[in-house]
């Protein structure tokens, strides 16, 4: 007796399509193209973000239309609680756009976006490919940033596809120890140099100091952890590097070394009276006395902050920053995140990111348990030193910005899929077989 194909669902047919957009995703993400609303005050709507709105909506739609709403991974009570906090800060905020701004990215970055990909990536073989379509994506980032290391004369200008040095380099830091890690665990010679390139390449064209120190912790962390053969790899290549950048690659060592050593500000400074002749007085960079007005900002409203969004607005205040030399714009994307949400969000803010960051940090560091080879390790391995750089990073610079906070989310997404379903996950397509089974029982 011959059987029929069942016919598939309108639900079926979404999921069906699903998977190859999220992989799109992944690969359009790592970028800051965006569409100003307005040239100077935004806000600024990042393309693929866009993208990402429209294939959480044919999730979502696929999600009700079969009902297993029961069946996705839902983001942690942190990121609601942050959420939440948010909006009752935002309340306080002098401005209810930049507000409003700032919470539909919490929630379109971690809470929606977040549940697509945890829901999607299911099983050993959809993590690995969107591994792998980060360090494409990366690898585009990379390429574009040597051709910049190469023709231009500006630092701040070796970028990749990122805005400037900074948001480039904190996103390097989140994304190379993924790579680190499945280098170091693969047994697949062409992916382990593939990975190797990759990260050499960044490490060089990465002109952001204290991001780059972060990025060297982190991989020395992961090295030491795998083995001390390990160790003593990194350790000898580490060497070496530092010598040839000490010896041979100027800009490097300007911006790993001396800027970091450096605390005082160079180059044109402004609003600093001097008498005719006078060199104007040593002033400690910016990016470090900014922490204090945030603190203050803190003190101001302790428990909910100064308003979200607000942190820009409030930072040059005179009753925050007071008497501090203001000689010099900031350098962008040198603020502290953890003071910015502190800040703007409160005390309450703040324990709330922190709780979601130690969420997944204490997740990551429990999968590799769930490993089953070299591959489903080098995942585990290259998340928790993922894990590792978000933490570690922020300090200096922020994740939270247009282009690195949608794989921001798809890093705690696969850490949260690896710690829920291991790498056995049954891929949801795979439903229609299990009914033509049954309707063969039947019969």
């Amino acid at each position: 007796m011959a059987f029929s194909e069942p016919q598939r669902t309108t639900g079926q047919r979404l999921q069906g399509l699903l998977w190859p957009l999220v992989v799109a995703l992944i690969l359009a993400a790592a970028n800051q193209f965006s569409y100003a609303l307005d040239p100077k005050d935004g806000p600024f709507i990042l393309y693929a973000d866009v993208f990402a709105a429209a294939v959480f909506g044919l999730w979502a739609l696929s999600v009700l239309l079969e009902r297993r709403w029961n069946d996705i991974i839902r983001p942690p009570a942190a990121i609601w609680a942050l959420v939440v906090v948010a909006a009752l800060s935002g309340l306080g905020a002098t401005s209810l756009k930049s507000a409003a701004v700032e919470i539909a990215q919490l929630v379109l970055y971690f809470v929606a976006v977040y549940a697509l990909f945890a829901d999607v990536l299911r099983g050993q073989h959809r993590l690995v490919v969107a591994a792998k379509a980060v360090a494409i994506a990366t690898t585009i980032a990379v390429f574009a940033a040597l051709w910049q290391y190469c023709t231009v004369d500006d630092p701040m200008q070796v970028r990749g596809t990122f805005a400037n040095r900074n948001v480039y380099g904190a996103y390097l830091v989140m994304v190379l120890p993924l790579l680190y890690g499945m280098a170091i665990w693969t047994q697949d010679t062409v992916h382990r140099s593939w990975f190797i390139f990759v990260v050499v390449l960044g490490v060089l064209t990465m002109l952001a100091g204290p991001q780059f120190w972060c990025l060297a912790l982190v991989l020395l962390v992961l090295s030491a952890l795998k083995s001390l053969r390990a160790l003593g790899y990194y350790l000898l290549c580490a060497s070496l590097f530092v010598a040839l950048v000490w010896t041979a690659m100027p800009a490097n060592r300007t911006a790993l070394f001396t800027e970091v050593a450096d605390p005082i500000e160079r180059g044109e400074v402004h609003k600093v009276i001097t008498m005719p002749g006078e060199e104007p007085p040593p002033l400690v960079k910016k990016r470090w006395l900014e922490w204090q007005p945030a603190l203050t900002m803190l003190s101001d409203n302790f428990l909910l902050g100064v308003g979200t969004g607000g942190y820009q607005k409030h930072i040059g205040q005179s009753s925050y920053y007071g008497f501090l030399p203001n000689a010099k714009k900031t350098e962008p994307d040198t603020n502290n995140l953890y003071l910015v949400i502190g800040s703007s969000m409160g005390f309450l803010g703040l324990v709330a990111f922190l709780a979601w960051i130690g969420y997944f940090w204490r997740r990551a560091e429990d999968n590799w348990r769930r490993a089953r080879d070299h591959w489903s390790m080098g995942v585990c391995w290259g998340l928790l030193g993922s894990a590792y750089g978000i933490a570690l990073v922020n300090i200096f610079s922020s994740l939270f910005v247009r282009g690195s906070s949608l794989i921001w989310a798809l890093v705690f997404a696969m850490i949260a899929a690896v710690h829920t379903r291991g790498f056995t996950g049954i891929v949801l397509l795979e439903q229609a077989s299990d009914t033509l089974d049954e309707s063969r029982g039947e019969d």
